[in-house]
């Protein structure tokens, strides 16, 4: 799709990355300027059946992540390899796909539902075997929050403007992110919901991309966290096609260093 760019994203892109590049910089401040409060390495496999627009609907996926808050604010960061199997063609499907979205804290609260408000970025970056490729940039605000459930870690809201890898596609989007663990068992995941496409085909999308895991570092006595469960996609409208509806499980293996 880059061939389509138009005149005015690489003016606002190279700005934009710049931006982002700045905000993860922020990390490699000293300890006394940029604390990090929490950070998490981990890497993941799956196996699932079900997914739209892939050749006979199969994934196996080798995810690394890594997410970490600072002082300054927080980075989250990961790269999926997809693999699938042959089409009609013969030809085996493969896609690499990564997020980095850092974020900047602009100010906290105390004893509020709302904890910080954030400068959000996001940049999407991903090419696939059938010659499809992308670079989208999004910026926008977040904020995280105190949500009164026992055993949520976390829960984040942003709202973003997609700077899309597409000529006239530009968009917005809502993603929330939570997480939620008691006596070993994780719930954790995300919702994306991108709307508002200047692009008429591109029609109104969610993707609700939930993983059900349980720890077995206590079980097993080992030093670092194992995780075994499933994840769920569901995507409505998948890319914004019309009709294009996902409904996949995938089996999960999760080790975090």
């Amino acid at each position: 799709m880059r061939d389509n760019l138009s005149l005015k994203l690489p003016l606002i892109t190279k700005p934009l990355t710049c931006a982002l590049v700045a905000i993860a910089a922020l990390g490699a401040m000293s300890s006394s300027q940029a604390k990090m409060l929490f950070g998490d390495t981990s890497i993941s496999a799956l196996y699932g059946t079900d997914y739209e627009l892939v050749p006979e609907e199969t994934l196996t996926t080798m995810t690394l992540e890594h997410a970490s808050t600072h002082t300054w604010g927080g980075v989250f960061f990961f790269v999926d390899r997809h693999q699938g199997k042959e089409n009609a063609s013969g030809k085996e499907f493969k896609e690499t796909y990564g997020e980095l979205a850092p974020k900047l804290k602009l100010a906290t609260f105390d004893n509020s539902f709302i904890k910080q408000v954030n400068l959000a970025g996001q940049y999407e970056f991903g090419s696939n075997s059938n010659g499809f490729s992308q670079d989208n940039y999004l910026v926008g605000v977040g904020v995280d929050m105190n949500v009164p459930i026992p055993g949520m870690k976390y829960a984040s809201a942003s709202l973003y403007h997609a700077f899309n890898d597409k000529d006239n596609a530009d968009d917005q989007q809502i993603t929330v992110t939570y997480g939620w663990e008691k006596n070993n068992f994780v719930i954790d995941g995300y919702i994306d919901y991108a709307f508002n496409s200047e692009d008429d085909n591109v029609k109104d999308n969610i993707h609700i991309n939930p993983q059900l895991k349980y720890n077995l570092q206590e079980v097993l006595g080992i030093d670092n966290r194992l995780e075994v469960g499933m994840e769920y996609s569901y995507w409505k409208n998948k890319y914004g096609v019309d009709g294009v509806d996902q409904n996949a499980a995938s089996a999960l293996v999760k080790y975090h260093f």
